[in-house]
């Protein structure tokens, strides 16, 4: 009777593991951490599906959570990102200003794929952003839109 428990258990928890990947983890940890709720951005599922679908810049993949009224300090919330991403994100850029502002940038290979993951606490809000893109169009799309020197 326990192993029919623990197959039912897997059947039903397993699929919900895989579908939450960093991103919603540290989402959902900074909201358990801070006390805020994610505020709602009226049609943003429909700016995620134009991206996945038109690729603007060589981008594929967009996730964006924003808190308002967030009490966390600055400190803890670095604490907080790098704990959650783990290793498998890379450090690339940490700002932190006297006016207890913080922010995080994180980078990972994913195949071809870069993955960024934008990390911002500023007085009671904070944003999360993460980006996936292939570089070469990235800078193909720089290169097309660059303004003619003088």
């Amino acid at each position: 009777m326990s192993r029919f428990f623990a197959v039912c258990a897997l059947i039903l928890f397993v699929p919900l593991m895989l579908s939450a990947n960093e991103f919603d983890w540290l989402v959902r940890e900074f909201s358990r951490q801070s006390g805020a709720r994610q505020t709602y951005i009226p049609l943003f599922g429909l700016v995620r599906f134009s991206v996945a679908v038109v690729h603007p810049a060589g981008a594929s993949q967009l996730r964006l959570a924003v808190f308002e009224h967030a009490d966390l300090e600055s400190d803890r919330f670095s604490h907080l990102t790098d704990a959650v991403v783990g290793h498998e994100w890379k450090p690339m850029v940490r700002v932190r200003s006297r006016n207890h502002e913080s922010t995080n940038i994180y980078a990972q290979q994913w195949g071809r794929d870069l993955r960024l993951l934008i990390t911002s606490l500023d007085g009671g809000e904070a944003t999360f952003v993460q980006v996936q893109m292939r570089p070469a169009q990235l800078i193909k799309f720089i290169d097309d839109h660059r303004r003619p020197e003088h």
